[in-house]
């Protein structure tokens, strides 16, 4: 028998133990937006870190909420980082279970699944964990390098990530590669594979009588006031009415597109089979189209134009909207002070975010709307890896040792800091690729499947898949 197969032996034998390992960090709160157990769940991190043997481990401290740092030098020629995040988001409504209970229970098709907040990030990491761990006993060291960079605060923007590269740069610089673990199966068994993200700017637009120098400053006057007193709402809606076209869909800001590059001829060979395997089923295809339902996409486009629109087109989207009284009835008759609108943009690796935020500014300015302020929220650059390199392929080996045929995706359409890895340090990217399903992450009844259906993996296929990815790369182009 193989070390690899006889780790996964290992794993088979010691998943009760591995599942409380989850259940344990699961429990721990870790809420970054109300800052509630980051700390604690940065220091339980730190202890696993510690425990796995890593040389170096450390909590890092950051002007906003705390990091953890840990490297384990197996003195293997090849050296992955890793990047994870284990804040989560708000607890919120539509759970069955305390969010912190860690409850394991059967969810149809599936046999067991783990509810709780955090059951998508900080139970797949876990599950990396555990499989580490049986790596070192089984063969008593790791068949790669390992950086970790762990992070608290992916939920309110990862504005200390560049700050984390820049300390640890003596050491991400050596890295060959890096992975975010995550689990990579649909409800339904299918596996998809994304070659890159977009980058992301996230704004909030505020119309104040303070910055306009009229209307309302310092709070909101009596609505009767209204007749004789300028009105800070009206401005920002009608500001944010020249930003974008919802009859063609299209962004307004001037020069906005410019550089935008588009699929090249090898994006079009993984469009063009996109089209292919969800003809007229579009809709199982594209991410996170829940917990709402969408019944026809942007301007009825089907086929290959809906994966074109969604990998390789920016987006202008507003998610939230704010001013003055928004309880029920009529409590409150206010004039707000302020009103805000918080818009964030997914766009293609040919559009930097700045530049982006320039033009808008400039558009604002242009169009009279020089008093309204504009206050980054977040901004992350895209990443992108090709299929040829190392990495991708000891990814797609692995699914294929398993018996699957990934979907290929040339992007996706979401965004997330590991495009900062690829901007400051030239790392090229691999992001989920273990073999289970988690649902419902940031809403309720979040979980992971425990044992799955068959066509599902579970907590064991999950760790058997971490284990295969790292002999996998540590391997690549030989046999693994």
């Amino acid at each position: 028998m193989s070390k690899r197969l006889e780790i996964h032996e290992h794993i088979s034998n010691h998943q009760e133990k591995h599942l409380e390992k989850l259940r344990e960090y699961m429990a721990q709160p870790s809420v970054s937006q109300e800052n509630h157990g980051v700390r604690e769940c940065a220091e339980l991190l730190l202890g696993y870190y510690k425990e796995l043997g890593c040389h170096e481990a450390e909590i890092v401290e950051t002007p906003g909420l705390p990091a953890v740092w840990a490297y384990y030098d197996a003195g293997a020629p090849k050296t992955l980082a890793v990047y994870n995040y284990f804040d989560t988001n708000v607890v919120g409504e539509g759970w069955d279970h305390d969010p912190y209970d860690s409850v394991v229970e059967e969810r149809s098709p599936f046999k067991k699944v783990l509810y709780g907040r955090g059951a998508g990030t900080k139970g797949t990491f876990a599950a990396l964990l555990n499989a580490l761990t049986s790596i070192k006993e089984v063969t008593g060291t790791l068949p790669v390098n390992l950086m970790f960079v762990s992070e608290g605060e992916e939920f309110v923007g990862s504005n200390n990530i560049p700050m984390l590269i820049e300390r640890y740069r003596h050491h991400l610089s050596k890295a060959d590669a890096l992975i975010q673990p995550g689990a990579c199966q649909t409800a339904t068994g299918d596996v998809s594979l994304f070659l890159g993200n977009k980058g992301c700017l996230h704004i909030e637009l505020e119309s104040s009588g303070e910055l306009a120098g009229k209307g309302p400053a310092g709070g909101p006057v009596h609505s009767s006031a209204q007749a004789v007193v300028d009105h800070p709402v009206w401005r920002l809606i009608h500001a944010v009415s020249t930003l974008y076209d919802p009859d063609n869909n299209r962004i307004l800001v001037d020069g906005f597109y410019d550089g935008l590059l588009g699929a090249d001829d090898g994006d079009m060979m993984l469009v063009d089979e996109l089209a292919r395997i969800y003809k007229d089923n579009e809709d199982k295809a594209i991410p996170n189209l829940a917990p709402g339902k969408v019944s026809q996409f942007i301007n009825g486009e089907t086929g290959k134009d809906v994966f074109l629109r969604y990998c390789f087109q920016p987006t202008m989207n507003i998610n939230g909207l704010h001013a003055g009284y928004t309880g029920p009835g009529t409590l409150l008759w206010t004039l707000p002070g302020a009103a805000y609108c918080t818009i964030d943009h997914r766009l293609p690796p040919d559009l930097d975010p700045e530049v982006c935020r320039q033009k808008i500014r400039a558009h604002l300015d242009k169009n009279g709307y020089s008093d309204i302020g504009i206050k980054v929220l977040m901004s992350v650059p895209p990443r992108k890896v090709s299929i040829k390199d190392d990495i991708a392929q000891a990814g797609l080996r692995i699914f294929k040792n398993w018996g699957i045929d990934p979907v290929v995706w040339p992007r996706g359409g979401a965004s997330g800091p590991t495009g900062f890895f690829s901007q400051l340090l030239g790392l090229r990217v691999l992001a989920a690729t273990g073999m289970t399903h988690a649902s419902g992450h940031s809403a309720g009844n979040e979980f992971l499947v425990i044992e799955g259906d068959g066509k599902v993996g579970g907590l064991l296929e999950l760790e058997q898949s971490f284990v295969d990815l790292l002999y996998s790369y540590a391997t690549y182009p030989n046999d693994f």
